[in-house]
């Protein structure tokens, strides 16, 4: 039977923050706040039209390596549904997240990922119970689906100088770059990840390996940037901005951009509130 959802994500908050414009004399600061999605998390865009497809095509597994937010958001839109959400998380994984993620989805496989990169086929067999199951790993793709957030920020305010994303595998970071190219627009894009590729502060962002790397590096070249913080100063950044917004370590590194990019007094920012999954 197919499930009708009535949340669907989008079309979240554009917020101006007159302290940051003042703080940092910067002409405009918007806040695109992504944690009032229905799950609470961006990635709640890219959930949705995942699960869209896979209840459409009657697939009974979904399995996807996660740090948390993708596979609790993941879980959220199939619950009422017959998909299975198996997520494969690294085996330090921490403690309070993985307990909640068991809780919300069918499976939680814990391996060592650190220093092992997962083909599609092995996670599909980890998952695989019966012959004739239908399994679709979905740890990567789709990052089509956070394009209208370039949409919804031009409907309110002309294209800003900047968009600043939080830079995970780089899913969002490619999802609105590529927008903006169709668009023609000069928005630059700043992605600001971590250094640490696992057990960061910002455990979200940590990423062993990601498939989007050539492209982010082609991305650079052509006018957009990343910046990768240390553990000290992810840290020094949420508890700066924690009271600002509604975050977590990993939404909150966007901010660091104040001091690690070259602004003009007459720009326009849009920092990209990434939310807190329900973990």
């Amino acid at each position: 039977m197919a499930v009708k959802i009535n949340k669907k994500p989008g079309n979240t908050p554009l917020l101006e923050n007159k302290n940051i414009e003042e703080t940092f004399n910067i002409a405009k600061v918007y806040i695109k706040d992504e944690s009032k999605n229905p799950f609470g998390t961006v990635k709640d865009r890219r959930s949705y039209d995942i699960f869209q497809e896979a209840n459409r095509l009657k697939v009974d597994k979904l399995v996807l390596i996660t740090s948390g937010n993708n596979g609790y958001s993941l879980s959220q839109f199939a619950k009422e549904s017959t998909v299975k959400v198996v997520c494969v998380v690294d085996k330090n994984i921490n403690q309070e997240i993985k307990i909640k993620l068991k809780k919300a989805v069918y499976q939680v496989l814990e391996l060592n990922l650190e220093h092992k990169i997962l083909r599609p086929e092995e996670l599909i067999a980890f998952s695989r119970e019966k012959e004739d199951e239908v399994i679709w790993d979905v740890t990567n793709g789709y990052e089509e689906s956070y394009n209208n957030i370039v949409d919804e920020i031009a409907q309110k305010i002309p294209y800003p100088e900047y968009i600043v994303v939080p830079l995970g595998s780089g899913g969002v970071f490619l999802g609105i770059v590529q927008e903006l190219e169709r668009k023609g627009t000069k928005t630059k894009v700043i992605g600001i990840g971590s250094q640490n590729t696992t057990h960061s502060f910002a455990d979200k962002l940590s990423t062993p390996w990601t498939p989007y790397s050539r492209a982010l590096e082609h991305y650079e070249k052509i006018g957009h940037s990343t910046y990768r913080l240390t553990e000290q100063e992810i840290k020094e950044t949420y508890n700066k901005f924690k009271n600002i917004i509604t975050c977590e370590p990993s939404s909150s590194v966007v901010f660091a951009a104040l001091e690690k990019h070259h602004f003009k007094s007459t720009d326009t920012i849009v920092f990209l509130n990434s939310g807190k999954a329900g973990l």
